[in-house]
């Protein structure tokens, strides 16, 4: 991240579809405090895993007349409803101002490339740094610290955060499996032996897994239809598997029919058997079967804190109508003495 040492170009207006609480902010009512805009999808992986640290700048710097205000931006059709958006809002516990772009005004206003996103406007409004992509978070505590200083030099501040309280991603990381993305106009999956054209709305019958399998391919069982971003199972059971190198999954899933009497469900397995140490947050515990009940699209945390190193990840799919749009491998520190 660069930070211009002029102010040239004037923020942008906030101008939304909604408000997460409701209630209505403007960038004109924090003029005289540095604000942090975060962009970001509730289905994005890097930007869920961003908010924490999002949540520890706000409060670390907030007597330093700092604001934080989250742009939540649709990456998938499930996230656009807005009663779906506050939910998820309240449900990550985000404390600070978050604007629903549900129809991309703010996201096209700041000419934003993808996702996460974050702009640093200065104290007179405006925009002096942004970065796009995970990542770079420390660089933008750098700028708030730099523009809180330019505004007032006299104004005390905290000490700067400890390296800790980001996101993985800082210092030397282990190389995770590359995220899978399923769909025809992501088309990163399938075994690489795989034959034809994948078409939207064309329904394939994938046959049992083979015992050799190459690493970071997803391979299907079963009946699925392919649609731009997103593969829909067909089958009252059906399945994927991976074998990956990382630590973590994390799942993006939704039901095809919300309303739907019988929602689907995912069973997890990890290397032959449910996650014990390492379940992921989402999990619930069926009678020592490890599932994921697909109530609504959003994220989902399969596996946590398992030692870094190749594993199998099985999913089967219970029901109909099941939608697995994308798979997330997360890395660990390369520890200093191997």
């Amino acid at each position: 991240m660069r930070l211009l040492r002029e102010a040239r170009l004037r923020a942008p207006e906030l101008e939304p579809a909604d408000w997460a609480t409701g209630e209505v902010y403007a960038l004109a009512a924090l003029q005289g405090r540095v604000v942090v805009l975060d962009f970001f999808s509730y289905a994005d992986p890097e930007g869920v895993e961003a908010l924490a640290a999002m949540h520890t700048l706000s409060d670390h710097y907030r007597e330093a007349g700092v604001v934080v205000v989250g742009v939540h931006v649709p990456a998938y059709e499930f996230e656009k409803p807005i009663p779906a958006a506050r939910q998820e809002m309240w449900r990550l516990g985000i404390p600070y101002p978050v604007a629903l772009d549900a129809t991309y005004e703010v996201f096209r206003a700041y000419e934003s490339r993808n996702l996460p996103a974050r702009f640093v406007i200065d104290a007179d409004g405006y925009v002096r740094g942004w970065h796009h992509g995970p990542g770079g978070l420390q660089d933008i505590e750098s700028a708030v610290r730099a523009l809180v200083r330019e505004k007032k030099k006299d104004r005390p501040l905290p000490p700067p955060l400890d390296p800790r309280e980001w996101p993985a991603g800082v210092g030397l990381q282990w190389h995770a499996t590359p995220e899978i993305r399923f769909g025809t106009r992501l088309a990163g999956f399938g075994p690489p032996d795989l034959e034809g054209e994948l078409v939207d709305g064309q329904t394939r019958d994938f046959a049992e897994f083979p015992e050799m399998r190459a690493q970071g391919a997803a391979y299907l069982e079963g009946k699925w239809t392919v649609h731009p971003d997103r593969i829909v199972s067909e089958n009252d059971e059906g399945g994927i598997e991976i074998v990956f190198e990382g630590t973590s999954v994390a799942a993006v899933l939704s039901p095809e029919d919300p309303d739907a009497e019988d929602l689907p469900q995912v069973e997890i397995a990890l290397d032959g058997a449910a996650p014990d140490a390492g379940a992921g947050a989402d999990l619930e515990d069926h009678g020592g079967r490890a599932v994921v009940p697909i109530s609504r699209g959003r994220l989902f945390h399969l596996v946590s804190a398992a030692e870094f190193g190749i594993h199998n990840l099985s999913l089967r799919v219970k029901g109909r109508g099941a939608s697995v749009h994308l798979l997330h491998f997360g890395t660990a520190p390369v520890p200093e003495e191997l």
